[in-house]
């Protein structure tokens, strides 16, 4: 439903996308470029706004069932 709008770039929970894909892109790019960006996500929910989330979500995801589902997650306690 939402994969026609993920960036091609994107691995995480994807048809015929696993972590090997990212790690095979990731050594090819680190012989094309002269740089890198390091990212810790750690805490991301944790931290992201969910209102403005559920609004995104909102605006691509029309079946309820599917928004409860995703607020519920966020709402979840961590451990």
């Amino acid at each position: 439903m939402v994969e026609p709008i993920f960036h091609e770039n994107s691995y995480g929970y994807r048809p015929n996308r696993a972590a090997i894909n990212a790690v095979g892109q990731a050594r090819q790019r680190c012989w094309k470029y002269d740089f890198f960006i390091e990212l810790d996500i750690k805490g991301l929910f944790d931290n992201i706004d969910h209102e403005l989330l559920m609004r995104v979500v909102k605006r691509h995801v029309k079946e309820l069932w599917i928004r409860l589902y995703i607020e519920r997650w966020l709402k979840a306690p961590n451990g």
